[in-house]
């Protein structure tokens, strides 16, 4: 008798504790590392330096590529990636502006808003 409820409870404490990690995932993401880069590289797209721009874009991505933890951080590194792509190929301000929607989602996937505001 005491096996049973011995093993539903082991089992009821791995599902709860499993359960408690997934939702405090994405309310503990910083972004912060990827922002930098990125400001950088949207700077000198808007320059003109096609070089520095595929640089910091590259450190953008090798960055978000390091942890990749949330929905949000793979599309931040998918556009990343696109921007990467269209700067080799000599699309500059396509780049740019691909580089500038990762920055909008980064600001997006900050942490949670209590307080009920709007």
């Amino acid at each position: 008798m005491k096996l049973p409820i011995a093993l539903s409870a082991f089992i009821l404490s791995v599902a709860f504790n499993g359960a408690t990690l997934a939702a405090g995932g994405p309310m503990n993401e910083d972004l912060s590392p990827l922002a930098i880069p990125a400001q950088k590289a949207v700077d000198a797209g808007k320059a003109g330096n096609a070089a520095v721009f595929q640089t910091e874009a590259e450190a953008a991505l090798t960055e978000a590529r390091a942890k990749l933890d949330s929905a949000a951080q793979q599309r931040i590194t998918g556009k990343l990636k696109r921007a990467l792509e269209a700067s080799k190929s000599g699309d500059l301000a396509g780049a740019t502006q691909m580089v500038e929607e990762s920055m909008r989602d980064m600001k997006k996937s900050g942490g949670p808003k209590f307080g009920g505001g709007s």
